[in-house]
């Protein structure tokens, strides 16, 4: 949980910084289960949903060890998909 915290507060500085309002926005997460292929590594995943909640838009992107939502976020935030 420590890092998709670390991973939100990130986010939402991305938010502040592309002139918008962390607060305009919410953030979702949900576990996903460990990958049973994963060779007895059982590394930790997650979902994260952020929705405008003026106009409903919102993205879903995976998380955790490896993978980089706020990357992908900010991208999204760029190209005006939450406009």
């Amino acid at each position: 949980m420590e890092l998709y915290q670390t991973e939100r507060a990130e986010a939402r500085k991305r938010l502040v910084e592309a002139g918008k309002d962390p607060d305009a926005f919410t953030f979702e997460m949900a576990y996903l289960p460990p990958d049973p292929d994963g060779g007895g590594m059982f590394t930790l995943l997650y979902e994260v949903t952020v929705t405008h909640t003026a106009n409903q838009k919102s993205l879903k992107a995976i998380g955790g060890i490896g993978w980089n939502w706020v990357d992908k976020f900010s991208s999204v935030l760029e190209d005006g998909t939450f406009d």
